[in-house]
């Protein structure tokens, strides 16, 4: 009787068991189920948001390389075309600063008529006032040592130019033709005899910047 009871409670916790442990497997399917559908969705949602995100930046990549590269060319045809008119520029200060130098070369070395009428201080004073006009108008097309010269050149001679403008000045007022004014004649020698080395100095800085030129002129037929 005991036996029966026993084998019966046992007969009936096993049978619940397996009940449990099937419903259990059951349960255990669909949560697996729908942990592997919500996963791969979450998965698959951020997937799609990189890849979003990464055709947004190649994109905007694209969009930024393209205007700069316009950027670029639209910069590079400017400098070329200012590069072009700078250089022709350059070529022709040098051209008239070249033809004052011959001119002053004749004048001072060859010319009779100076060596005749002594007058080696006007045709100085003439040149520098020349040379002054012409680079002050042209100062940005001069090379740096050019400038620099003459500056200071320029400023040694700003005391002479003065007392040459008074005197001048003066002469204009008399009959006397200002060729023949002793005090102006006077000026423009000491003008000469003072500052002649800087306008020797200003003389070959132009014969440099000159055979640079030439010399950059020739590699660009080449």
């Amino acid at each position: 009787m005991v036996n029966e009871v026993v084998a019966s409670v046992l007969a009936s916790l096993g049978g619940a068991t397996f009940i449990v442990a099937a419903f259990a497997h059951f349960l255990g399917t669909i949560w697996t189920d729908r942990i592997a559908r919500s996963t791969k969705a979450r998965f698959d949602s951020e997937l799609e948001t990189t890849k979003a995100q990464h055709q947004l930046a190649l994109e905007t990549f694209k969009s930024s390389s393209s205007r700069a590269l316009k950027e670029q060319e639209y910069f590079a045809g400017i400098s070329a075309s200012f590069y072009e008119n700078f250089f022709s520029e350059r070529v022709g200060t040098y051209l008239k600063l070249l033809e004052l130098k011959n001119q002053y070369i004749t004048s001072m070395e060859e010319e009779f008529l100076t060596e005749v009428h002594e007058d080696w201080g006007s045709t100085y004073h003439a040149t520098y006032t020349k040379l002054r006009k012409l680079i002050i108008e042209k100062q940005i097309y001069v090379s740096n040592d050019l400038d620099k010269c003459f500056e200071i050149f320029r400023s040694e001679a700003s005391r002479y130019v003065k007392d040459a403008d008074l005197v001048e000045a003066h002469t204009y007022t008399q009959d006397e033709p200002p060729w023949e004014n002793e005090s102006l004649r006077t000026v423009y020698e000491k003008f000469a005899t003072n500052t002649d080395q800087h306008m020797q100095v200003v003389m070959e800085q132009i014969g440099r910047d000159v055979a640079k030129l030439r010399a950059r002129i020739e590699i660009d037929k080449a």
